[in-house]
C-alpha cells in the first residue's frame, strides 16, 4: 500500500467524521437516528425513537469528533507534512482502533435496549 492509498483513507475518515459529527447535532436536536446508524427494519421495531437519538447521537458526534482528529493526524503523517515519531504514529491508530471498539459496543447496546 502506497502513501497515496493511506492518504485516501486519511481522508475518508476525516470525511466520516465530519458528517458523524454534524449528523449527531442535528440528528440530537432533531430527536431522530440518522439512517447509517440503523436500518430501516430496526427504526420500524424502535420503541423510543427519541429516546435513542438522546443516547446515540451525542455518542455519535464525539465519535466523529475523535475521527477528525485522527483523519487530520493521517494526512499531516503520510503527506509528510509533519513527520511524527513512529510512537505517535502507532498511538493514534491504537486509540482509533480502542475508539471504534467502543463506539461499536455503544451502537450495539442501544439497538438492545430500544429496538425490539
Amino acid at each position: 500500500m502506497g502513501m497515496n492509498f493511506m492518504l485516501i483513507i486519511d481522508i475518508v475518515v476525516l470525511a466520516l467524521g465530519g458528517y458523524l459529527v454534524f449528523s449527531g447535532i442535528r440528528y440530537y436536536k432533531k430527536g431522530d437516528v440518522d439512517n447509517m446508524l440503523i436500518t430501516a427494519e430496526e427504526r420500524a421495531r424502535v420503541s423510543d425513537i427519541q429516546g435513542l437519538s438522546k443516547y446515540l447521537m451525542p455518542k455519535s458526534a464525539i465519535f466523529g469528533a475523535f475521527c477528525v482528529i485522527f483523519g487530520i493526524q493521517g494526512i499531516l503523517s503520510d503527506s509528510q507534512k509533519v513527520i511524527f515519531p513512529k510512537a505517535v504514529n502507532a498511538a493514534f491508530l491504537l486509540a482509533f482502533v480502542v475508539v471504534w471498539i467502543i463506539f461499536s459496543y455503544v451502537i450495539r447496546k442501544a439497538k438492545k435496549t430500544y429496538i425490539h
